[in-house]
């Protein structure tokens, strides 16, 4: 069995959470599960109304399809380098259709499929609730409706849906591997929170508001995500659901709590396996134990503003007056682009609670401080033609 990489602590490996016993029979599912997503006359609609965002939104499921494969496959080494570079360049030509991302990342979804899964029906939500909130066939009162029925189809339909509990991001980023991919991999984990940014900016963005309204309002998202958002190195951590779109998040908390709980499964995948410490088999059963961590089945009973236990796991309060976010790391509230000032110390330990007398939102026309755009040598232009 390899053994831990050399300068690595002699007990890292040591300190590896167990995975749970008696897990549930899909979580070993051998099978390719291609559920289709619930039909309505709102499908596809983004294409229509926001096409811009749309083909973005496409290009996102790309450039996390190329990360994993090349870190599957021995190419963890051209990340920073060649694999930047193939995504960037997706993301500035991005495709006028969905990829199949199982196509892409083949050796990723036979080694871990039913992660894979789990992901996929996450992104049927996501495109699903971005479809609604684009369609000009629904007053707002039915698009409401629609995105409930949306949360349930998703919660319902297969075993393997994400938890919409809140969950404490500080005890997930804790785990013995956390943080390596964004301090081995800056560039690319700077890709992968800027999809988060806009994933979670758009739905505040295109809520409530006419087909026009929204093409124009991503005229300015759109500039700032490819321009700034994409390229950032400096956040301590990954944008947050109830950040970027406070007024979604309030409205349907379950939902923000999904997606935040989806990306940071995201991170938790990307930090293991930057892990060069570990064996193969302990990567395997320590993405195992996250797939099922983030899982509904694990929390199964349980209530949002509610903590089971002391280990963290099950603690499933949020932030004072944010049911749509969990607990975050002691300092990390409002890391974004939001106000920093009057920002009390909650008097749990581990956490920060906003100012909620503010509501301020994002501003997306000027970028946050100390930010820059990337140069010429590592961008190519910007182009929604051609495709």
């Amino acid at each position: 069995m390899k053994t831990p990489a050399a300068g690595e602590p002699a007990n890292k490996a040591a300190m590896l959470p167990p995975v749970p016993t008696n897990l549930p029979r899909w979580m070993d599912n051998k099978d390719t599960n291609h559920i289709y997503r619930k039909r309505g006359s709102y499908n596809d609609a983004i294409y229509r109304q926001v096409p811009l965002l749309g083909r973005d939104l496409n290009a996102i499921s790309v450039g996390h399809a190329f990360a994993y494969e090349d870190l599957v496959t021995g190419k963890a080494d051209r990340l920073e380098t060649d694999t930047f570079n193939r995504i960037n360049q997706v993301l500035k030509n991005p495709p006028r259709f969905m990829p199949d991302e199982a196509s892409i990342q083949p050796t990723f979804v036979r080694k871990y499929g039913v992660l894979e899964q789990m992901i996929d029906w996450a992104h049927i939500l996501h495109a699903q609730t971005v479809d609604v909130l684009a369609s000009t066939k629904m007053t707002d009162a039915q698009k409401d409706a629609e995105i409930e029925r949306l949360y349930q189809f998703y919660s319902e339909k297969v075993p393997y849906a994400i938890t919409s509990l809140p969950m404490n991001m500080g005890y997930l980023d804790s785990q013995p591997y956390s943080k390596a991919f964004r301090q081995k991999y800056p560039k690319v984990n700077g890709l992968f929170w800027g999809y988060h940014w806009l994933q979670g900016t758009m739905y505040d963005m295109l809520y409530g508001k006419t087909a026009e309204e929204q093409r124009a309002a991503y005229t300015d998202v759109g500039k700032r995500y490819h321009e700034v958002e994409l390229y950032r190195t400096d956040r301590p951590f990954m944008p947050m659901f109830a950040e970027v779109s406070p007024k979604f998040a309030q409205k349907f908390p379950h939902i923000a709590n999904t997606f935040d709980n989806l990306h940071m499964l995201h991170d938790m995948l990307n930090d293991i396996l930057a892990s060069d410490w570990m064996t193969e088999e302990q990567k395997e059963a320590q993405i195992k134990r996250v797939t099922w961590m983030v899982s509904a089945d694990a929390h199964k009973g349980m209530e949002p503003g509610k903590q089971y236990g002391t280990d963290g796991l099950h603690d499933h309060r949020f932030m004072a007056g944010m049911p749509g976010m969990g607990m975050m790391p002691e300092g990390l509230m409002n890391h974004g682009s939001m106000n920093h000032d009057a920002m009390p110390t909650n008097q749990t330990q581990g956490a920060t609670e906003p100012d909620t007398t503010n509501d301020s939102t994002m501003q997306h026309g000027t970028p946050p401080e100390g930010t820059t755009a990337p140069n010429s040598d590592t961008t190519v232009p910007y182009n929604h033609t051609g495709h």
